[in-house]
């Protein structure tokens, strides 16, 4: 025995729409997740560990190519410093430059 439901079409839509959705976002969100790699706060830290600056002076190395003021740096370093913000140049040398980065070792500590 079958019961008559009425279910309008649009749930029916939206529903299909949903499963076949959400395992898209899935993917893609691990997809993501696998190509993200190294944090830019590591290769911060790399980059000081290998040419021997402090932190501060490769931002300010990063802002030559920029029209960045030094008091501009100060500030963004210190945003870093207390919240982990990268600033746009900073993310721009990590990406010109990352294959060379990346050949490098870490010294020992």
């Amino acid at each position: 025995m079958l019961v008559n439901v009425n279910i309008p079409v649009e749930t029916i839509f939206l529903l299909g729409l949903a499963v076949l959705v959400v395992p898209m976002f899935q993917r893609q969100s691990h997809l993501m997740a696998g190509r993200q790699g190294v944090p830019t706060a590591d290769y911060i830290y790399k980059i000081a560990r290998i040419t021997g600056l402090s932190e501060y002076e490769s931002f300010r190395k990063a802002a030559e190519r920029w029209p960045v003021s030094r008091r501009i740096i100060d500030r963004d370093f210190k945003d870093y410093l207390i919240h982990q913000h990268i600033p746009h140049y900073i993310n721009d040398f990590i990406r010109k430059n990352r294959r060379h980065i990346d050949e490098f070792k870490l010294p020992p500590v």
